[in-house]
């Protein structure tokens, strides 16, 4: 499937909005999309302070008292969600422990705002009480970031993620004195865990089971099992980050709450498609992780918006992979778009049989992007091209839509947002044109509400780019 592209024109901030967070705002684009149900019969969003009230049908329902705006043109979405990151470690500019501090992680948060997404999961790589004390600062001064939310981190003492972030991840844990990493190697390990996480409201804790061909243990089987069993007792989920299919099937029976990495290579069969379905497990593709490293993103004028002009110049010197194994500073493709298409049509056939599978047998995808865990994988940016992947393997715009934001919310326990609906926050894209006609859209975004604030985009953009 090629998608045509389209021009991001500069954003536009809507005056008589941008402080209207505490009046009773009606809203009517040409379109909304609520997440579940499509509206596009000149409907309303009513909202105030902050969350939505209700979609109402007519200008007749609306209270005397809204503030009303027609918005010729545009479609209204919920804001995204980000199910699979890792903050802290990449700035605009670099990628490494030396970034992990809250001036960055709160311009991490932005570049998620900036790029319409709510809220970000990061699995695994973060001192947990540092993210759950800046979630409750976002919260209480209603900031324009999105809201974190991180996992406590498992494997085998000392490892778990890939050997050059491990060493990051450990750089954090020695300068602030902190645990990330929590070592399981046997059973009475279990209980130490489970104490430390239990008292902490919505709790996730991440497993890796993976050798890291060979140069890392791999957590036994008995011991993830019994782990999961404590956890879920307890109320704790736990996501899991696997490699190949026997032990997709093995973490599945011992029922982990999701998969971090989807290994599609027809691994996903028809058993296992029914079993996930069945008991709501869910899958994150992750394709974009690989895909996007063979690509010059310097030349995406959606990238541009929030990277510094240094920045910018390195990336385009990065040398990137060929079919003939050579090596060349830049593709030979006309625009990103084609780069994009031209990846996705050399992915394995069995890669698409896979992923059409699990959607057609009702398999749980939301959307994740691993954005953090390497250099250069960048925030927000990196989960519309998600969504691009996710349409041209088979997804129709409106199922990319929910997986990136109602889908998403409830997997991860967050029944206040995801949705437009009644009594839920205020979280969406004012979009210049449809999503469920060209995925694209969502990147051509004409403002971003928080909480029913809009965000000042152009002010995210100018900081950042000069960061």
């Amino acid at each position: 499937m090629r998608i045509t592209h389209l021009w991001l024109p500069v954003f536009m901030l809507l005056p008589a909005l941008a402080n209207a967070q505490s009046a009773l705002m009606a809203l009517q684009p040409d379109r909304i999309f609520s997440g579940e149900k499509l509206y596009e019969s000149g409907e309303w969003l009513l909202i105030k302070e902050g969350y939505v009230v209700e979609i109402v049908q007519t200008e007749a329902e609306l209270p005397p008292e809204a503030e009303q705006r027609q918005l010729k043109g545009k479609t209204i979405i919920p804001a995204l969600i980000d199910a699979h990151a890792h903050l802290g470690y990449q700035s605009v500019d670099s990628w490494g422990a030396q970034n992990y501090n809250d001036a960055n992680l709160r311009d991490n948060l932005s570049q998620y705002a900036y790029y319409g997404f709510s809220t970000v999961f990061s699995a695994g790589s973060d001192p947990v009480a540092l993210i759950d004390e800046l979630r409750a600062t976002i919260d209480v001064e209603s900031l324009s970031l999105a809201t974190p939310l991180a996992a406590y981190g498992v494997a085998p003492k000392g490892f778990g993620p890939n050997n050059t972030f491990l060493n990051e991840i450990r750089s954090v844990e020695a300068e602030q004195g902190t645990k990330i990493l929590f070592g399981l190697d046997q059973p009475s390990d279990i209980q130490t865990l489970i104490k430390a996480v239990e008292p902490k409201r919505g709790a996730i804790i991440k497993i890796w089971v993976d050798d890291r061909a060979g140069t890392q243990p791999k957590l036994a089987q008995p011991l993830y099992t019994e782990l999961v069993d404590q956890a879920i007792k307890n109320g704790i989920k736990v996501v899991a980050h696997q490699q190949d299919s026997d032990d997709t099937a093995r973490l599945a029976k011992a029922g982990v709450a999701g998969f971090l990495h989807g290994r599609f290579e027809d691994e996903i069969g028809e058993e296992l498609s029914l079993s996930l379905a069945e008991s709501n497990t869910f899958v994150i593709p992750n394709l974009g992780l690989s895909l996007l490293r063979n690509m010059t993103i310097a030349e995406d004028p959606l990238l541009i918006e929030t990277l510094p002009a240094a920045t910018l110049s390195r990336l385009e010197s990065r040398i990137f992979p060929t079919t003939d194994n050579t090596m060349t500073a830049s593709n030979s493709y006309d625009s990103i778009q084609g780069q994009l298409d031209q990846l996705i049509s050399n992915l394995d056939p069995s890669i698409r049989r896979s992923f059409v599978s699990a959607i057609a047998r009702g398999v749980p995808i939301i959307l994740g992007t691993d954005a953090g865990a390497l250099p250069d994988h960048f925030f927000g940016y990196s989960g519309h091209k998600e969504l691009e992947i996710f349409v041209a393997l088979g997804m129709s715009p409106e199922q990319a839509i929910e997986a990136a934001t109602y889908k998403a919310a409830s997997q991860l326990g967050l029944n206040d947002r995801g949705l437009l609906e009644k009594g839920r926050r205020a979280d969406f894209l004012l979009l210049n044109s449809s999503p469920l006609i060209n995925i694209r859209a969502t990147q051509d975004i004409h403002a971003v509400f928080l909480l029913g604030k809009e965000l000042d985009r152009n002010a995210i953009s100018r900081r950042l780019k000069q960061d």
